[in-house]
Formats: structure tokens, C-alpha cells, sequence
């Protein structure tokens, strides 16, 4: 069996909780279901980049649906040729590792940037005081 998988590293449960945290809880989830999400995913995925489509229920598949729409997971299909001829598919659910990784920094930078421009404007009004006072 033949599938097309690329590999960039073990993705960490920290980076996950981060990613989940920075979507999800910005939607309102607590984060202790931000942690049983990420302990859901890690459950399928392991070490793995991918998970077979078939070994999910129903309702996880929805919840792997939610993840695809969320820019978690991605779906993938490949067919191989069976030796008599037939044709087998296999639908695929992978890690988006990139996406995850830049989601788990997205709130870290855009605190960064909303810290920066906080002391900024606390230092024009320090300049504006002293200003003032002369």
C-alpha cells in the first residue's frame, strides 16, 4: 500500500493546546475542553501525520469535519490498484502542521503587537504630561 505522507516532526501537545486555545477559546470554549480536544486529536493522530477515515464514528468524524473547517485537519484521498484490477480507496484525515504551528504563535504576536503599541501611546501621554507641566 502505497500513501503519500510527508512528515515535518512530531507535533507537540503543547503547540496543539496553544492552537486550540488561540481558535476555539477565542470562540468561548474553556480550557479544560481545549485540553480534552487536544487529547481527542492526539488519541487518532499519535505519532502519525494521518488517521484513516474509516476507523472514525460518526461523531467523531463530525468533530474531525469541525477541525477541517477550523484549519486543523485536511482530507485526503488516494487509489490504489488492487492486483486483480480493482480499484481501492482510501480517505485520509492529516494534520495541517504548518497551520497549527502558525495558529499556536497568531495570539502570542498579536499581544506582542497590542503590548507595543499600549507603551507607545503610554509614552506619548508621559511626553503629553510633562508637556504640560512646563
Amino acid at each position: 500500500m502505497h500513501i503519500a505522507l510527508i512528515t515535518m516532526g512530531v507535533l507537540k501537545r503543547t503547540t496543539l493546546i496553544r492552537a486550540l486555545q488561540n481558535v476555539y477559546g477565542a470562540r468561548g470554549v474553556s480550557h479544560v475542553d481545549v485540553i480534552a480536544l487536544c487529547d481527542f486529536i492526539l488519541a487518532f493522530f499519535g505519532y502519525e501525520d494521518y488517521v484513516l477515515d474509516n476507523v472514525l464514528s460518526s461523531p467523531e468524524r463530525d468533530a474531525f469535519y469541525d477541525l477541517e473547517e477550523s484549519g486543523f485537519l485536511k482530507t485526503q484521498r488516494e487509489e490504489l490498484t488492487l492486483p486483480k484490477g480493482k480499484i481501492w480507496r482510501v480517505n485520509l484525515w492529516k494534520l495541517k502542521k504548518e497551520e497549527i504551528d502558525h495558529m499556536s504563535k497568531s495570539v502570542k504576536v498579536e499581544e506582542e503587537l497590542q503590548e507595543k503599541y499600549e507603551n507607545i501611546f503610554k509614552q506619548m501621554e508621559q511626553n503629553e504630561e510633562m508637556r504640560n507641566q512646563n
